[in-house]
């Protein structure tokens, strides 16, 4: 998964970079290259749908050039969260199946309770099937706000700052 925006910026790169810093390392982004023209990142994904969005994206890249600020990212954290809760609920309720079905078979022998038993997992499982897809849209929709939300703070942060300036508003 990718995710890609460009913003027309004409601010101080230094500032808008120093933001973005900032907040990824805090968020246990580590640098894999820097320049005054591009920061490239890569964090350690998303683990959880409670954390941060931009933990979703696994490698960030920020570049500054011809008038403009952009942000490449991979979504290797949305991947992974996405397939996990897509494919684990369903075949979890699978296997439970299988297991509920040897215990009470062994325990009953044949006989109708494996009607409740298919009828609450099977049930479980298609109710996954269609909640799973829309969990994994939701991570994408929350990790692009998030990025989208770091590069116009970065604009708005790097096109406040005017070129010599007090960094206290000259106070």
């Amino acid at each position: 998964m990718q995710y890609t925006a460009t913003k027309p910026f004409s601010g101080d790169t230094g500032k808008a970079f120093g933001l973005a810093e900032s907040a990824l390392t805090a968020l246990g982004f580590r640098f894999t290259a820097r320049t005054t023209e591009l920061i490239e990142m890569t964090g350690p994904g998303m683990n959880s749908s409670r954390e941060s969005g931009l933990m979703g994206a696994t490698r960030i890249r920020i570049a500054s050039g011809s008038g403009q600020l952009a942000v490449e990212a991979d979504l290797g954290g949305v991947a992974f969260l996405s397939r996990f809760v897509t494919l684990f609920p369903p075949a979890l309720c699978l296997f439970l199946a299988v297991v509920l079905s040897v215990v009470f078979s062994i325990l009953f022998g044949p006989g109708p309770w494996i009607v409740p038993v298919a009828a609450t997992t099977g049930g479980i499982a298609l109710l996954w099937v269609f909640l799973g897809p829309l969990m994994a849209r939701g991570f994408r929709t929350r990790t692009d706000r998030a990025l989208d939300a770091l590069l116009a703070n970065m604009v708005a942060v790097g096109e406040a700052a005017e070129p010599g300036a007090a960094a206290d508003g000259g106070a």
